[in-house]
């Protein structure tokens, strides 16, 4: 005998209850890229916005979906979206560092020189910070730190906070009698 639908459970709850939440959605992936693209623009920009501040080095950026690599003279500053397996925006992290040294690689390569060149400081990591997606839809987008304070950002505050903690950097690394090492 073949069994209809009027045999079935009737399964109670509200339609939609079977669904992934937003940052589980194949929605929410395309949103990360969005924000993580205005993110590592408005930091390119803020971070260029330091000359006004006295900040004489010239940034230089090198950008690539789900990461941003930011060099300002003896410091610099790395954005990178960490996936995980699941590859859901809900199991990924965003990673903010902070470093003294060169971390963005040089633009210009010369293999068949023999010149000497003098060898940058190795990069020294200054702070890190660790966040994750927030929000129920794209409107409600935020980065979740995932250290102490727990606080939500969006792209710009993000970008504007971690421009000011490199322009804080780059000013501790110029200060007279700072050692490099």
């Amino acid at each position: 005998m073949i069994d209809s639908v009027l045999d079935q459970p009737v399964v109670h709850g509200f339609p939609g209850a079977d669904r992934p939440s937003f940052l589980a959605s194949h929605r929410a992936l395309a949103a990360c890229s969005r924000e993580l693209a205005r993110l590592a623009t408005d930091v390119v920009r803020a971070v260029a916005a330091l000359s006004d501040m006295g900040v004489d080095d010239k940034p230089v950026e090198r950008l690539s979906p789900h990461r941003c690599i930011v060099q300002l003279g003896p410091v610099a500053l790395t954005l990178t979206w960490l996936r995980s397996t699941f590859d859901t925006v809900a199991d990924g992290d965003l990673l903010v560092i902070g470093w003294r040294g060169a971390v963005a690689p040089g633009g210009e390569h010369l293999p068949e020189r023999t010149t000497v060149r003098r060898s940058p400081i190795a990069p020294t990591a200054l702070w890190e910070d660790v966040f994750a997606a927030g929000g129920t839809d794209e409107a409600s987008w935020m980065w979740q730190s995932k250290n102490a304070d727990a606080r939500g950002y969006s792209s710009m505050e993000l970008a504007a906070l971690s421009a000011d903690r490199l322009r804080l950097a780059y000013e501790e690394c110029r200060a007279p009698g700072h050692d490099p090492a």
